[in-house]
């Protein structure tokens, strides 16, 4: 785009090589995938950031993320298999170590290995999750989040892609709960879900906090939301908050989840959420519960039909099933709300309301940090706290 033409928020949803957003977002580690979807030995296509990767796991689990395509001929090197550490192309078995340089041509009489060298990426797997940097030179320090690194249980979801844009979720205010999640609170009794909320938020160090509260309480007394009533954003796509338990016998007790939502574009029109869950529990009961989650994943398949459905009209959210868990049928609701508003360029004009604080917040950060990065200005060096945010900061 012209760099003397100010930034719209629209322009943020291309994501590609040299797009705006697209650049600054490969300044920062991204997870790509959940590490349990891609076993030792395998390899996969990959697309993200509008772009087409290789990933695979060494046989020892390992995980490497690779071009898409073999310099060779360009093949994708998902076709192939892995080789301890090293993958093979299936066309004509070249060969690459876990760095990308080609260590075997066995068609050749006279190989020249030396001269072919399969980009890599920096790979590392943490919370159930593949990351990678994706970015050009030396990766900055990998983030660790000190509330997914205490004693617990981390359940990473089914990764849900959306097709819709990344900012869709990004604006996916606190004020909706009663209204987008009204039919769950319903079938659940879920009656602390219909209370209306409000919220201010704070630019931090790391980005934003915000603190919610019940709509008509003084000031101060934010007790009626326990944990809930924070939430934290890192910059530039990480959400962390809190919520009551919803596994299976695990209901109805002061047992609160701390979990994280990488949003990551997949291309222009569609994302993916990498949801990870803390749950304080140890022992016989850690084992206990995630059994429970694990069950939750048995309605994961046909969710988005349920979905698509839905916003074709030919069912409501009323008509999903009784015995639906509230994780599946909040995920069901938000993917109506957020897919149904579709791109940004295609809504027309906005009227935001005071009630958008978040909003507007959040496209002011991105905005100023973008347009810095175009205009070859200093960027805000983020900084992740070092204590846990569970503790009640």
């Amino acid at each position: 785009m012209d760099g003397s033409k100010a930034l719209e928020l629209a322009d943020l949803e291309a994501v590609g090589p040299g797009t705006p957003a697209g650049r600054y977002l490969r300044l920062f580690w991204q997870p790509v995938m959940r590490l349990k979807d891609l076993p030792p030995g395998r390899a996969k296509p990959l697309e993200i950031l509008g772009e087409m990767f290789t990933v695979y796991r060494a046989e020892d689990g390992t995980p490497h993320v690779t071009a898409y395509r073999c310099p060779h001929r360009g093949t994708p090197l998902s076709l192939g298999w892995v080789e301890g550490e090293s993958l093979r192309c299936r066309y004509h078995g070249w060969r690459y170590d876990g760095t990308g340089q080609c260590v075997e041509q066995p068609n050749e009489d006279r190989p020249f290995c030396e001269r072919i060298h399969l980009r890599s990426y920096p790979t590392r797997d943490y919370a159930g999750l593949i990351f990678a940097y994706l970015g050009d030179g030396k990766p900055p320090p990998f983030p660790r989040y000190p509330d997914m690194d205490r004693p617990g249980v981390i359940v990473t979801d089914p990764v849900e892609i959306l097709p819709c844009s990344y900012w869709n979720r990004f604006d996916n205010d606190h004020c909706h709960i009663p209204w987008v999640h009204r039919a769950t609170a319903l079938r659940t009794g879920r009656n602390d879900l219909l209370v209306i909320r409000h919220e201010r938020v704070e630019e931090t160090e790391y980005g934003w906090r915000g603190h919610r509260s019940i709509k008509g309480e003084e000031p101060g007394s934010e007790t009626g939301l326990g944990k809930a009533k924070l939430t934290h954003w890192f910059m530039p796509n990480v959400r962390l908050f809190f919520a009551p338990c919803r596994a299976k016998g695990f209901q109805g007790r002061d047992l609160w989840d701390t979990k994280m939502v990488w949003t990551v574009p997949v291309n222009d029109t569609s994302h993916a959420a990498f949801d990870v869950t803390h749950t304080p529990v140890e022992g016989e009961e850690a084992r206990a519960f995630a059994a429970a989650r694990a069950e939750q994943e048995e309605e994961h398949d046909t969710r988005w039909d349920l979905a698509e459905k839905i916003l074709a009209g030919e069912m409501t959210l009323e008509d999903l099933p009784a015995d639906m868990t509230a994780y599946t049928s909040f995920t069901i609701e938000d993917y109506c709300t957020q897919v149904g508003q579709g791109p940004i360029r295609g809504r027309g004009k906005e009227n935001l309301a005071p009630t958008d604080a978040r909003l507007v917040l959040m496209r002011r950060l991105w905005l100023r940090e973008v347009g810095a990065l175009t205009s070859d200005r200093e960027l805000t060096n983020w900084k992740i706290p070092t204590e846990p945010l569970s503790a009640g900061n």
